[in-house]
């Protein structure tokens, strides 16, 4: 067994104290999840009341736990090594960074729905390395900026890791930015998850939701959690997009799905 796996384990048996002590806690002095199994869902429909008579709309929200994993991707220069491999276009690479420009701009075909096609490009192996990873993300693009996210174990990453990011400018692709999640591992095996609707819940306890805000959506993602021996610690967070209704502007926040603590956006 090599010095960086027992680091590793190490980390989780950390991470596993954390939890617990972390669970205790909130057991003592947080009233939601102790009320639900003992209360049925009074506490429940309390607090979703609260959230609503402060002005803050949501759609519907899916009471359903699942189970997810610790991953860990060492920081590598996998895309560096890979690049020699396009053709067509000039790149360059930067902090675990691709930048790639084509050497002829790429017409979108349709520019309201420009996944039709950046989906075929994606998949072109000799202009864009490993693409066949990534899908496309409706919640994370912009006119200007197609974003795809690298998908592992089901879920998408939420990071400026494992994203492509596409510029667009008048119809045109012009270039596009790539970084990627290596030699991913599970470090432990499944735990519970919180369900979508309890992530709200802890946002709205925290006192991190805006009053009269719209919550736009509430997606189940791999994020950043921290970086330990050369390797990039990632953990399934519940990612809100809070929308301010008086200054439309956007707020992202995390949940840890593990604990339902709030984590410091990255």
């Amino acid at each position: 067994m090599n010095f960086k796996k027992i680091e590793l384990i190490f980390f989780i048996a950390f991470i596993v104290l954390d939890v617990f002590l972390f669970t205790s806690y909130m057991q003592k002095d947080d009233l939601v999840e102790s009320t639900v199994n003992t209360f049925s869902n009074n506490t429940t429909d309390s607090i979703m009341k609260s959230i609503k008579n402060d002005q803050i709309s949501y759609s519907d929200l899916s009471t359903k736990k699942s189970s997810g994993y610790y991953l860990a991707s060492p920081v590598k220069n996998t895309l560096r090594n890979e690049a020699a491999r396009l053709h067509d276009v000039l790149w360059s690479y930067n902090d675990q960074k691709l930048t790639v420009s084509f050497d002829n701009s790429v017409k979108l075909k349709n520019v309201k729905n420009p996944q039709t096609t950046l989906n075929v490009l994606i998949k072109d192996k000799t202009r864009v390395l490993y693409g066949e990873d990534y899908v496309y993300s409706k919640s994370l693009s912009t006119k200007n900026v197609v974003v795809y996210t690298q998908k592992i174990r089901k879920l998408p990453v939420y990071a400026t890791n494992g994203q492509i990011r596409f510029n667009i400018k008048n119809g045109y692709v012009l270039n596009y930015s790539q970084s990627y999640l290596s030699n991913v591992q599970v470090l432990k095996e499944q735990k519970p998850i919180i369900s979508q609707k309890r992530a709200l819940i802890w946002l709205y306890q925290y006192n991190k939701l805006v009053n009269n805000s719209t919550v736009k959506w509430v997606h189940l993602a791999y994020t950043r959690l921290l970086t330990v021996n050369g390797s990039v610690i990632y953990i399934p967070t519940w990612v809100l997009a809070v929308e301010s209704n008086s200054s439309g502007s956007i707020q992202y926040r995390r949940i840890n799905a593990f604990t339902g603590a709030f984590m410091e956006q990255n």
